[in-house]
């Protein structure tokens, strides 16, 4: 079950509009367009300026507070695997690639503070097009992540896309190797975005890419979980099940 919602609300004053990370143009509104929908979230990033620039009447009338477009989209899924798994495997952040075919990397580059880089795969063309128009900030940022371990991962993002999540993991009563998986991601878009976000096209990708990002997730963790069990009672039945998620799990990632 994947869901999304929307809303409009204005940009606080001291986050006063710094639109050249936006821009205008018709090749800037082209590539924004493109990259929201590669994003899969459809987020993109507004630069806060500081209140010193907004401090004089000259300034305000430069930088108004516009209108944000704001929306949530969020998915749940039922994974035959015990929590501590599923958490650790998702809280390894560098195999985030593994799960989203449209992330090109994801390098942790200070554990202790448990921040990373991300790297949107876009297509060459596109390449072109995001480095003409001074764009390069949409497709690499910065984010911090925090565990609760094993029950939730949240993240948010430090530079590039303004978006912040959540994916928690939750055992199914009476199953102890089955677990509800939550995953919700908000995110954050200029006014003049939302009318594209909002498009039928634009939801139908979000959503797919986001269920299609949590089956490949649990095709492989599935498979993993069989293997264990498999394992601990020398094959036997286990085997057979271990077998058939690894053929489930296959199977999916030839079809991403």
């Amino acid at each position: 079950l994947v869901e999304t919602s929307s809303r409009r609300s204005p940009l606080p004053e001291d986050h006063c509009c710094a639109v050249s990370s936006v821009g205008n143009g018709r090749m800037r509104s082209l590539c924004l367009s493109s990259l929201l929908l590669l994003h899969g979230a459809c987020c993109c990033y507004i630069a806060p300026a500081s209140r010193s620039e907004c401090s004089n009447t000259a300034s305000r009338r430069r930088c108004r507070p516009p209108l944000l477009w704001s929306g949530e989209t969020s998915a749940e899924l039922v994974i035959r695997a015990p929590p501590q798994l599923l958490f650790e495997v998702y809280a390894d952040i560098e195999r985030m690639p593994e799960w989203s075919p449209l992330l090109e990397r994801v390098t942790l580059v200070d554990p202790a503070a448990r921040r990373s880089e991300w790297a949107l795969r876009v297509p060459r063309p596109l390449t072109r097009l995001v480095n003409a128009a001074g764009l390069q900030n949409l497709v690499q940022w910065e984010a911090m992540h925090e565990l609760d371990p094993p029950r939730a991962l949240r993240w948010r993002s430090l530079s590039g896309v303004q978006n912040s999540g959540e994916a928690t993991f939750t055992p199914v009563a009476g199953q102890p190797r089955a677990t509800t998986v939550r995953l919700r991601m908000s995110y954050t878009l200029p006014d003049l975005a939302g009318p594209l976000a909002e498009t039928r096209l634009a939801q139908s990708f979000v959503r797919r890419t986001m269920h299609g990002a949590m089956t490949r997730f649990r095709d492989a963790m599935e498979a993993q979980a069989a293997a264990a069990v498999a394992a601990d009672d020398g094959g036997g039945g286990g085997a057979a099940i271990a077998e058939a998620a690894m053929e489930a799990a296959m199977k999916a990632a030839m079809e991403a």
